[in-house]
């Protein structure tokens, strides 16, 4: 059912789960590893349905006491909580139908690669996503024969070599200018005081604090992350939310209070930095850290 979506997925040329099933295979390996009940997945959203309850009937209680038609006013909150609750997942419908159609076009463009194959055009049926819209339609048009597939496997393996230099790219701007000007640094230590060895800062944007073992992630398809570790990626998109389940923590490059890992943090109860300057060349898969989500701390211990 979900076959279509994938990591990067706004990206055409990305595979989706369908095509690599090795990611939700390792998610749900993850989840069995977790031992402690508190921890599994119902518990972590029931613990969140309680709490957002509670802050209702807070909200609720202060308003009936807040004079002139406060038992109007607290009806008004629980209605109003009752419907944010209820509507707010179809935020995500528009992108889930984009997704839907992305899927259903790109294994479509992938049989006309494997086509561009047999006829010894392309390598591969992937190829075909290295050419442009108006090339695809040329060699729709072109019949097998007439077609200068040197000439096309050329421009191809071109293209490949320029994408995998791209992503063999560790760091990701923090911020890039209308411009293009790029600024790669995360937070100034300096605000913080004079920068202290083993001791990183970044902006805070979920509360708590965490002890754990640092798993350094740059691709969410071939983690394996334990119960508990603490996720130290350069940035996050819907693709990784599934790992948050697993992560006792998050630290992240990139980010601020309203971007993907933050909110998700948030939803999930776990402490979260981002903003947190070569977080992933500076701490090392192994290490153990503390994470305050509060002041944006993180101690190396």
């Amino acid at each position: 059912r979900y076959g279509m979506r994938g990591l990067a997925e706004i990206d055409f040329g990305r595979p989706r789960w369908r095509e690599q099933p090795a990611q939700v295979m390792q998610m749900v390996q993850n989840y069995l590893r977790i031992d402690d009940p508190n921890m599994a997945p119902d518990a972590v959203f029931g613990r969140g349905v309680a709490a957002a309850q509670a802050t209702v009937d807070r909200m609720a209680a202060a308003a009936s006491r807040s004079g002139p038609f406060g038992f109007l006013k607290a009806r008004l909150i629980r209605g109003m909580a009752e419907r944010a609750r209820a509507l707010s997942g179809l935020r995500e419908s528009p992108k889930f139908m984009i997704i839907q159609l992305f899927g259903l076009a790109r294994k479509e463009i992938l049989k006309m690669g494997a086509s561009l194959v047999e006829a010894g055009v392309l390598a591969q049926a992937e190829d075909v996503l290295f050419l442009r819209l108006a090339e695809q339609r040329e060699l729709a048009d072109t019949p097998p024969a007439q077609m200068d597939k040197t000439a096309w496997r050329a421009l191809v393996t071109q293209r490949r070599h320029v994408y995998d230099r791209e992503m063999a790219r560790r760091q990701v701007p923090r911020i890039i200018l209308s411009d293009g000007t790029a600024f790669f640094d995360g937070f100034d230590e300096s605000q913080a005081g004079e920068e202290v060895e083993g001791v990183l800062w970044g902006s805070p944007v979920s509360a708590g604090v965490v002890e754990g073992t640092v798993h350094v992630v740059l691709d969410p398809y071939t983690a394996h992350l334990l119960p508990g570790e603490i996720l130290v990626c350069p940035g996050t998109d819907p693709a990784w939310t599934p790992l948050f389940l697993s992560a006792g923590g998050l630290v992240m490059e990139v980010g601020g209070l309203m971007t993907h890992g933050s909110v998700v943090a948030r939803e999930y109860g776990i402490p979260g930095v981002v903003g947190v300057r070569d977080a992933t060349t500076r701490l090392v898969t192994g290490q153990r850290i503390r994470v305050d989500g509060s002041s944006g701390e993180i101690v190396v211990l």
